[in-house]
Protein backbone atom coordinates (compact mmCIF):
# COMPACT_ATOMS: atom_id res chain seq x y z
CA UNK A 1 0.00 0.00 0.00
CA UNK A 2 1.52 3.42 -0.85
CA UNK A 3 2.21 5.76 2.00
CA UNK A 4 1.11 8.94 3.00
CA UNK A 5 2.44 12.04 1.27
CA UNK A 6 2.64 14.92 3.58
CA UNK A 7 4.29 18.58 2.90
CA UNK A 8 5.64 19.97 4.98
CA UNK A 9 5.64 23.92 5.27
CA UNK A 10 7.94 25.82 7.81
CA UNK A 11 10.32 28.14 7.26
CA UNK A 12 12.95 27.59 10.29
CA UNK A 13 15.78 25.43 8.78
CA UNK A 14 16.39 22.63 11.44
CA UNK A 15 13.07 22.77 12.57
CA UNK A 16 11.51 21.67 8.83
CA UNK A 17 14.35 18.68 9.39
CA UNK A 18 13.24 17.88 12.58
CA UNK A 19 9.39 17.84 11.19
CA UNK A 20 10.60 15.91 8.44
CA UNK A 21 12.35 13.41 10.53
CA UNK A 22 9.49 12.89 12.73
CA UNK A 23 7.22 11.96 10.16
CA UNK A 24 9.37 9.42 8.03
CA UNK A 25 9.94 7.59 11.39
CA UNK A 26 6.24 7.50 12.07
CA UNK A 27 6.08 5.53 8.56
CA UNK A 28 4.91 8.59 6.52
CA UNK A 29 6.58 10.20 3.04
CA UNK A 30 7.47 13.67 2.68
CA UNK A 31 7.33 14.73 -0.59
CA UNK A 32 8.50 18.18 0.12
CA UNK A 33 9.02 21.11 1.95
CA UNK A 34 9.07 25.11 1.27
CA UNK A 35 9.40 28.04 3.43
CA UNK A 36 7.10 30.44 1.57
CA UNK A 37 3.48 29.72 1.05
CA UNK A 38 3.37 30.77 -2.27
CA UNK A 39 5.96 27.90 -3.48
CA UNK A 40 4.05 25.89 -1.41
CA UNK A 41 0.97 26.15 -3.22
CA UNK A 42 2.82 25.58 -6.26
CA UNK A 43 4.07 22.36 -5.07
CA UNK A 44 0.87 21.33 -3.56
CA UNK A 45 -0.62 21.12 -7.12
CA UNK A 46 2.46 19.48 -8.30
CA UNK A 47 3.04 16.81 -5.93
CA UNK A 48 -0.33 16.27 -4.79
CA UNK A 49 0.03 15.63 -0.89
CA UNK A 50 -2.45 13.72 1.28
CA UNK A 51 -1.86 16.03 3.95
CA UNK A 52 -0.15 19.29 4.87
CA UNK A 53 1.54 20.49 8.28
CA UNK A 54 2.09 24.42 7.96
CA UNK A 55 3.59 26.80 10.13
CA UNK A 56 1.30 29.99 10.19
CA UNK A 57 4.49 32.43 10.53
CA UNK A 58 6.19 32.03 7.10
CA UNK A 59 8.96 33.94 4.48
CA UNK A 60 7.45 36.36 1.87
CA UNK A 61 3.64 38.00 2.27
CA UNK A 62 1.39 35.43 2.58
CA UNK A 63 1.32 32.94 5.96
CA UNK A 64 0.19 29.71 6.65
CA UNK A 65 -3.46 30.64 7.20
CA UNK A 66 -3.84 32.10 3.52
CA UNK A 67 -2.45 29.21 2.53
CA UNK A 68 -4.24 26.82 4.18
CA UNK A 69 -7.25 28.98 2.39
CA UNK A 70 -5.80 27.93 -0.98
CA UNK A 71 -5.22 24.38 0.03
CA UNK A 72 -9.06 24.27 1.29
CA UNK A 73 -10.03 25.78 -2.44
CA UNK A 74 -7.99 24.86 -5.04
CA UNK A 75 -7.23 21.62 -3.90
CA UNK A 76 -9.45 20.29 -0.72
CA UNK A 77 -6.46 19.12 0.78
CA UNK A 78 -6.40 18.48 4.96
CA UNK A 79 -3.89 20.61 6.50
CA UNK A 80 -2.48 21.23 10.20
CA UNK A 81 -1.09 24.10 11.50
CA UNK A 82 2.19 23.59 13.55
CA UNK A 83 3.32 27.34 15.37
CA UNK A 84 4.44 28.18 18.51
CA UNK A 85 1.86 31.25 18.30
CA UNK A 86 -0.67 30.76 20.65
CA UNK A 87 -2.30 33.74 21.30
CA UNK A 88 -5.88 34.50 21.27
CA UNK A 89 -5.51 36.35 18.05
CA UNK A 90 -3.73 33.90 16.05
CA UNK A 91 -5.83 30.67 17.24
CA UNK A 92 -9.20 32.80 16.41
CA UNK A 93 -7.56 33.47 12.48
CA UNK A 94 -6.29 29.64 12.62
CA UNK A 95 -9.33 28.15 13.75
CA UNK A 96 -11.46 30.24 11.28
CA UNK A 97 -10.21 28.12 8.44
CA UNK A 98 -11.10 24.52 9.94
CA UNK A 99 -7.82 22.98 10.30
CA UNK A 100 -7.81 19.17 10.77
CA UNK A 101 -5.10 20.02 14.04
CA UNK A 102 -3.43 23.06 15.95
CA UNK A 103 -0.32 22.19 17.50
CA UNK A 104 2.40 24.20 19.24
CA UNK A 105 5.68 24.21 19.32
CA UNK A 106 7.96 22.42 20.06
CA UNK A 107 6.61 19.52 18.63
CA UNK A 108 6.42 15.77 20.20
CA UNK A 109 6.40 13.20 18.06
CA UNK A 110 3.38 11.14 19.27
CA UNK A 111 1.39 14.35 19.69
CA UNK A 112 2.25 14.66 16.05
CA UNK A 113 1.36 11.70 15.11
CA UNK A 114 -1.86 11.52 17.03
CA UNK A 115 -2.97 14.81 15.12
CA UNK A 116 -1.66 13.03 11.46
CA UNK A 117 -3.99 9.63 11.89
CA UNK A 118 -6.80 11.63 13.32
CA UNK A 119 -6.43 14.08 10.31
CA UNK A 120 -6.84 11.65 8.11
CA UNK A 121 -8.89 9.40 9.55
CA UNK A 122 -11.37 12.75 9.66
CA UNK A 123 -10.80 14.04 6.10
CA UNK A 124 -11.29 10.32 4.74
CA UNK A 125 -14.54 10.09 6.64
CA UNK A 126 -16.38 13.56 5.55
CA UNK A 127 -15.44 13.07 1.84
CA UNK A 128 -16.40 9.75 1.80
CA UNK A 129 -20.08 11.00 3.71
CA UNK A 130 -20.30 13.78 0.53
CA UNK A 131 -19.03 11.57 -1.94
CA UNK A 132 -22.08 8.95 -0.05
CA UNK A 133 -24.87 11.44 -0.42
CA UNK A 134 -26.28 9.87 -3.19
CA UNK A 135 -24.93 6.51 -2.89
CA UNK A 136 -24.27 3.12 -0.67
CA UNK A 137 -20.43 4.08 -0.69
CA UNK A 138 -20.47 5.06 2.98
CA UNK A 139 -20.50 1.20 4.32
CA UNK A 140 -17.27 0.66 2.97
CA UNK A 141 -13.96 0.60 4.74
CA UNK A 142 -11.45 3.47 4.15
CA UNK A 143 -8.17 2.28 3.60
CA UNK A 144 -5.68 4.47 5.26
CA UNK A 145 -1.58 3.73 5.26
CA UNK A 146 -1.70 0.60 7.71
CA UNK A 147 -5.35 -0.05 8.30
CA UNK A 148 -8.96 0.02 7.22
CA UNK A 149 -11.49 2.10 8.82
CA UNK A 150 -14.81 0.41 8.98
CA UNK A 151 -18.41 2.09 9.98
CA UNK A 152 -19.57 1.38 13.22
CA UNK A 153 -23.11 2.78 13.59
CA UNK A 154 -21.84 6.57 14.50
CA UNK A 155 -17.92 6.13 13.93
CA UNK A 156 -15.19 4.24 12.53
CA UNK A 157 -13.11 1.95 13.68
CA UNK A 158 -9.51 1.21 13.40
CA UNK A 159 -8.27 -2.62 11.87
CA UNK A 160 -4.57 -2.96 11.48
CA UNK A 161 -3.99 -4.85 8.00
CA UNK A 162 -1.79 -7.06 9.51
CA UNK A 163 -3.84 -8.39 12.19
CA UNK A 164 -6.57 -9.87 9.65
CA UNK A 165 -7.35 -13.33 9.28
CA UNK A 166 -9.61 -13.27 6.45
CA UNK A 167 -12.37 -11.48 5.03
CA UNK A 168 -15.36 -13.59 3.53
CA UNK A 169 -17.77 -12.31 0.78
CA UNK A 170 -21.68 -12.92 1.26
CA UNK A 171 -23.03 -11.31 -2.19
CA UNK A 172 -22.63 -7.48 -1.90
CA UNK A 173 -21.69 -7.92 2.04
CA UNK A 174 -17.89 -8.92 3.60
CA UNK A 175 -17.34 -9.78 6.69
CA UNK A 176 -14.29 -9.12 7.86
CA UNK A 177 -12.25 -11.06 10.60
CA UNK A 178 -9.54 -9.94 12.85
CA UNK A 179 -8.14 -10.39 16.62
CA UNK A 180 -11.43 -12.66 17.14
CA UNK A 181 -13.92 -10.15 16.37
CA UNK A 182 -16.03 -10.13 12.67
CA UNK A 183 -17.02 -6.90 11.00
CA UNK A 184 -19.31 -6.64 8.22
CA UNK A 185 -20.48 -4.04 5.76
CA UNK A 186 -21.70 -3.62 2.43
CA UNK A 187 -18.69 -4.15 -0.02
CA UNK A 188 -17.82 -6.21 -2.51
CA UNK A 189 -14.63 -8.72 -2.23
CA UNK A 190 -13.50 -7.44 -5.64
CA UNK A 191 -13.41 -3.88 -4.26
CA UNK A 192 -11.94 -4.67 -0.93
CA UNK A 193 -8.97 -6.20 -2.72
CA UNK A 194 -8.29 -3.33 -3.93
CA UNK A 195 -7.71 -1.72 -0.88
CA UNK A 196 -5.39 -4.26 0.13
CA UNK A 197 -1.59 -4.44 -0.26
CA UNK A 198 -0.62 -6.54 -2.49
CA UNK A 199 1.36 -9.72 -2.00
CA UNK A 200 -0.32 -9.96 1.47
CA UNK A 201 -3.68 -11.03 0.79
CA UNK A 202 -4.60 -13.36 -1.46
CA UNK A 203 -7.90 -15.12 -2.94
CA UNK A 204 -7.87 -18.21 -2.31
CA UNK A 205 -11.37 -19.09 -3.47
CA UNK A 206 -14.16 -16.68 -4.90
CA UNK A 207 -15.71 -16.00 -1.55
CA UNK A 208 -11.98 -15.69 0.06
CA UNK A 209 -9.52 -13.62 0.56
CA UNK A 210 -6.69 -14.75 3.15
CA UNK A 211 -4.08 -13.11 4.86
CA UNK A 212 -1.05 -15.08 3.49
CA UNK A 213 1.16 -14.06 7.12
CA UNK A 214 -2.01 -16.08 9.01
CA UNK A 215 -1.58 -19.50 7.12
CA UNK A 216 -1.41 -22.63 9.56
CA UNK A 217 -1.21 -24.71 6.70
CA UNK A 218 -1.59 -25.76 2.79
CA UNK A 219 -2.96 -28.98 1.78
CA UNK A 220 -4.31 -30.39 -1.36
CA UNK A 221 -7.67 -28.93 -1.36
CA UNK A 222 -7.67 -26.38 1.46
CA UNK A 223 -6.05 -23.49 3.53
CA UNK A 224 -6.21 -23.10 7.08
CA UNK A 225 -6.56 -19.79 8.66
CA UNK A 226 -6.89 -20.57 12.54
CA UNK A 227 -9.43 -22.38 12.86
CA UNK A 228 -11.34 -21.89 9.51
CA UNK A 229 -10.68 -24.22 6.35
CA UNK A 230 -10.81 -22.33 3.11
CA UNK A 231 -11.30 -24.42 -0.42
CA UNK A 232 -8.90 -24.03 -2.77
CA UNK A 233 -7.75 -25.53 -6.41
CA UNK A 234 -4.65 -26.75 -7.71
CA UNK A 235 -4.03 -23.55 -10.03
CA UNK A 236 -4.55 -21.47 -7.06
CA UNK A 237 -2.84 -23.41 -4.71
CA UNK A 238 -0.02 -23.76 -7.30
CA UNK A 239 -0.48 -19.36 -7.23
CA UNK A 240 -0.69 -18.80 -3.19
CA UNK A 241 2.97 -21.22 -2.30
CA UNK A 242 5.17 -18.94 -5.11
CA UNK A 243 3.84 -15.99 -2.72
CA UNK A 244 5.05 -17.53 0.60
CA UNK A 245 8.74 -17.57 1.70
CA UNK A 246 10.77 -20.19 0.38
Amino acid sequence: MKKVKILVVEDEVITAHAIISMVEKMGYECVGTAIRATKALDMAKALKPDLALLDITLKGEETGIWLAGELKKELNIPYIFLTSLGDKKTIEEATAMMPYGYLLKPLEAQNLYAAIETALARFSHENSAQDSSNSEQENQALAIKDALFVKDEYQYVKIILSDIDYIKSDGNYIEIYSMGSKKVLKETLKNMETKLPTGDFFQAHRSYLINVHKIDSITGNSVRVGATEVPIVKQKRDELLKLLPG
